[in-house]
């Protein structure tokens, strides 16, 4: 008999939680099956796990992660533009999302997981008493993934995260947002654009919120950029190959000859652009 996919999942944010207990790290479960009941009721089920890490203990819990049968699939530097999270797979748990940040909540990263752990709550997953945001903000995390998530599931999680809620909860959600320097991605996903014209990283996070093509994202990661020489750095990574992407896009680790080869065909790309 299949065990039911939620199931599966809680039992998998338990077995997360004891390995990181085991390691001596503290992690923070987010989304998914660790949603608060308010804003899980109604909401598409998930597929995978997602932890926050403490960014200090990251090296402990993948040690951790890998010597408990955890192979790693994407890295942090490689697995999105925003470089916050790696993701991990289990032949029983299967997949889980480490988040060494969170985007949007990534000002200062080791300063917001002390904010979240500060206000943080238990719920039992698997088992396990395992740590997660308090309802405000769990509702922030879920408004600034909606910021780069222009799918259904986001125009449902404004709705519940913002939409419906009281002035009060507003003003704690803005409030915590002013904290943890996420005014940009809540302008976005609550429809006020406007309001963050010109801030650091605004035309990034609208060109992640459009859905623009990985092309465009760059242009915008470049005109965000602060000086010649942060735009260099920019210019030198966009014509890397991306290890992580194309693994995923061939099925297997590339060999170095596949490298080569599509290194060989951005310099094309970028040329004839």
């Amino acid at each position: 008999m299949q065990v039911p996919v939620p199931v599966r999942l809680r039992m998998a944010h338990g077995c997360l939680d004891h390995i990181a207990r085991g390691a001596g790290v503290r992690i923070l479960h987010l989304k998914g099956e660790a949603l608060h009941p308010l804003l899980a009721e109604g909401r598409a089920g998930s597929s995978d796990c997602d932890v926050l890490v403490d960014p200090a203990q990251v090296a402990p819990l993948v040690a951790a992660l890998e010597a408990d049968g955890w192979e790693q699939v994407t890295t942090f530097e490689h697995g999105s533009v925003f470089a916050h999270a790696a993701t991990f797979h289990h032949r029983v748990w299967g997949t889980a999302d480490l988040h060494r940040a969170f985007p949007g909540l990534d000002r200062d990263a080791a300063a917001t997981f002390e904010q979240l752990w500060a206000h943080r709550e238990s719920v039992d997953l698997g088992g396990a008493a395992c740590a997660v945001p308090d309802l405000t903000a769990q509702r922030l995390v879920l408004l600034v993934h909606a910021a780069r998530d222009a799918s259904g599931r986001s125009r449902r999680d404004v709705r519940v995260a913002w939409t419906e809620v009281d002035d009060a909860e507003r003003l704690r959600i803005e409030g915590l947002t002013a904290e943890l320097g996420a005014q940009v991605p809540l302008a976005l996903a609550i429809g006020r654009p406007e309001t963050v014209e010109g801030l650091p990283g605004a035309r990034v996070w609208q060109a992640v919120h459009d859905g623009a093509a990985p092309r465009e994202v760059w242009r915008a990661r470049l005109r965000d950029a602060d000086g010649a020489l942060a735009k260099a750095r920019l210019l030198a990574e966009a014509l890397q190959v991306n290890r992580d992407h194309l693994g995923l896009r061939l099925g297997h680790a590339p060999s170095r000859r596949e490298v080569r080869r599509e290194w060989w065909a951005r310099w094309g790309r970028f040329l004839r652009r």
